[in-house]
């Protein structure tokens, strides 16, 4: 006899207010299109500063916008890079 897993779905809506001076953690993934997860590791990283209030962690609007600022620039695909990519996949498989 199988057992079914039951998925549970939970789904927050998060309003931000454009005058609001910090966020949670659901805030800030909303604010910058983040999932919670890639948030919590750029705390615990120390690439995002956080404040603990009692059990919370609270991250200001500033501090958001410094790590957004931080992070490097996507350069644009190059011929070279996939060529690159291309021989390093058929010396792999060879």
């Amino acid at each position: 006899m199988s057992k079914k897993s039951k998925v549970v779905s939970h789904s927050v809506e998060v309003r931000l207010d454009p005058t609001q001076a910090s966020f949670t953690i659901p805030e800030v993934s909303r604010y910058t299109g983040l999932t919670h997860w890639q948030v919590r590791m750029s705390i615990w990283q120390g690439r995002l500063a956080a404040l603990k209030v009692v059990k919370s962690l609270v991250i200001l609007r500033t501090d958001v916008d410094n790590f957004l600022a931080s992070l490097p620039a996507v350069e644009p695909n190059s011929a070279d890079w996939l060529s690159k990519r291309n021989a390093l996949r058929k010396a792999v498989s060879a």
